[in-house]
């Protein structure tokens, strides 16, 4: 909950500065959309409290059933490394990880269960960050909310081929979990595709 006031005081000053800036800058539609943005997220906050109070209740799933889902193959990748558990000081189940190919692309693969006090906040905070509709560009990336597949998610794609971050996407599923998955050497399309090939029907 702390976590969720912090970020809500965040917005707040945020959104006062913006207030004093419209008239001073020459973007007035960009502050009004900016400003539009926030108080969306806000409301969005506010609306899934009831919910955050649900995810408290539950239980965090097996580290077990991670393992099920990042499994040692996925096409032409391998797993290159496998962690589970490495959050649990902060009270947060999560388990990563990361997958390699001959060609030299990586994927990198997170999973956060919004189960307990962490873990609700950590939902309600990529929630709130879902709910604002926004794209940014600069220079060779790009990143915006949109929808794969029905899904709200925050993606981000760099056409530079030497980034070393090529392309990610964030969403959260089933209303619990926070699914992340960066690609090195992999653009958003086809990072997408890897999305859909994961077996996160597990956590149903």
């Amino acid at each position: 909950m702390k976590k969720l006031i912090i970020a809500l005081s965040l917005l707040t000053v945020i959104a006062c500065k913006k207030e004093a800036e419209i008239n001073s800058e020459p973007g007035l539609l960009e502050s009004r959309k900016t400003m539009k943005n926030i108080n969306k997220a806000t409301d969005a906050i506010k609306d899934y409290e009831k919910h955050t109070e649900e995810l408290k209740k539950l239980k965090p799933i097996p580290k077990e059933l991670y393992k099920q889902i990042l499994s040692e193959k996925l096409d032409n990748f391998k797993r290159s490394s496998f962690n589970a558990g490495n959050t649990a000081t902060v009270g947060l189940s999560s388990s990563d990880a990361t997958y390699v190919d001959n060609s030299g692309k990586i994927l990198k693969v997170s999973i956060f269960d919004g189960a307990g006090e962490a873990g609700s906040a950590l939902i309600a905070i990529t929630h709130m960050s879902l709910a604002a509709d926004t794209e940014s560009i600069d220079s060779t990336t790009t990143k915006k909310t949109e929808e794969i597949d029905g899904v709200k998610a925050l993606t981000e794609n760099d056409t530079n081929p030497d980034a070393d971050r090529s392309s990610s996407i964030t969403l959260i599923y089933k209303g619990r979990y926070q699914i992340n998955l960066e690609g090195t050497k992999i653009q958003l399309d086809e990072l997408k595709s890897y999305l859909k090939k994961f077996p996160f029907s597990k956590l149903d």
